[in-house]
């Protein structure tokens, strides 16, 4: 699979949470909201792409899960049913900067099955009423770089031609791969800044060094946007590339 053309777009850390079921017996008590600080920034809504911090704790105040305890921020787009339901109907509104403490019934959390893992753990249990404080630290918008690599020859430029070797993963826990260009048996050739490849390409690799190696966590929007590609990038994904540009061939001059 190579990379992918770049889509029309509108605008997973694997899905952190496991998405709960809701028995029609269950009680129907919605999200306890408290706002600890109002932010100052702009007003969240759903279908944007969240950076954020988190602990998650029971009722005795015993925490479970907590980004700081991941050493990186949490990101997701709200509203469509990639973390739990009471973080979809709880963050709705809040402000940028703000932070605010959800209590989430089971039924909005994780429900009968509990947070279990393939080892039989569980953080989790079944039928357990959790608390979030949750920290929106900004609405992620941009390509996100990180130089690994500094290289040494030409710069990439607009109308240039790249040769490179890359992964293309989803940015969940395990870092589950997508596409690479070994897959298909060696490098990926384009021109930047063509529309050949998807915009986060074309923003994050600009400037780039030959014999360089960046990183690049693109946001939806820059990425494949609200509709994905179908059985290979479900909708909204948030995506993480490693890239090594192998060789800078200069669009013709005059």
């Amino acid at each position: 699979m190579r990379l992918f053309p770049r889509l029309s777009v509108l605008v997973f850390l694997p899905v952190l949470f496991v998405l709960s079921a809701c028995d029609s017996n269950e009680p129907k008590e919605g999200v306890i909201i408290t706002d600890i600080e109002i932010g100052t920034g702009a007003t969240v809504q759903n279908y944007q792409t969240l950076i954020v911090e988190y602990t998650g704790r029971f009722l005795d105040g015993s925490i479970f899960d907590s980004t700081s305890e991941k050493g990186e921020p949490f990101i997701f787009t709200l509203g469509i049913n990639r973390v739990i339901k009471g973080w979809d109907q709880g963050l709705v509104d809040m402000k940028v900067g703000g932070t605010r403490k959800l209590e989430i019934p089971s039924h909005l959390a994780f429900g009968k099955s509990g947070q279990c893992f393939s080892n039989g753990e569980c953080a989790v249990p079944g039928n357990t009423t959790v608390v979030y404080e949750v920290t929106v630290l900004d609405i992620f918008d941009e390509v996100l770089v990180t130089d690994t690599v500094v290289g040494e020859g030409l710069t990439a430029e607009i109308g240039d031609v790249l040769v490179v070797d890359y992964i293309g993963q989803f940015n969940d826990e395990n870092g589950t791969v997508f596409d690479a260009s070994a897959v298909a048996g060696g490098n990926f050739l384009f021109r930047l800044g063509t529309a050949a490849v998807i915009q986060g390409w074309d923003l994050g690799l600009t400037g780039m060094k030959q014999g360089g190696k960046r990183e690049l966590k693109i946001p939806p929007m820059f990425g494949y946007g609200a509709y994905g590609i179908p059985g290979k990038i479900p909708p909204f994904s948030v995506l993480f590339f490693k890239v090594e540009l192998v060789e800078v061939i200069k669009r013709p001059t005059g």
